[in-house]
């Protein structure tokens, strides 16, 4: 029983390691996207007010990239000691957990 609750420890604070980098790495896209969707209207603003000029304006690479994504919240993670802590801890307790029902069922 006790394996059980050490191991439900361990995950939970996994998963709140990753949420919580997650939502840090969401804060850092999102912040990104808006730069660049300002700066594309920042761009095209002049072409609206002069009817005979058009400036186009050119294509960036997407910052939506699931790569990207994946390699931000692992930077983060790794730069954060508090996430990095909680996702440690986490993996610790759950390998800890699943020992002691290993050992409780030889037990029996």
């Amino acid at each position: 029983m006790i394996g059980i609750l050490i191991t439900t420890v361990g995950i939970s604070l996994l998963t709140l390691g990753l949420v919580g980098a997650s939502i840090e790495v969401y804060r850092q896209l999102l912040s990104s996207l808006v730069q660049e969707q300002v700066s594309a209207l920042t761009q095209q603003l002049p072409s609206i007010l002069r009817p005979e000029g058009s400036a186009a304006a050119g294509e960036a690479e997407p910052a939506s990239d699931s790569t990207h994504i994946l390699v931000s919240l692992i930077k983060n993670l790794v730069n954060t000691p508090l996430w990095l802590v909680i996702v440690v801890i986490g993996i610790v307790l759950i390998y800890f957990g699943l020992y002691v029902m290993q050992r409780q069922r030889l037990r029996h």
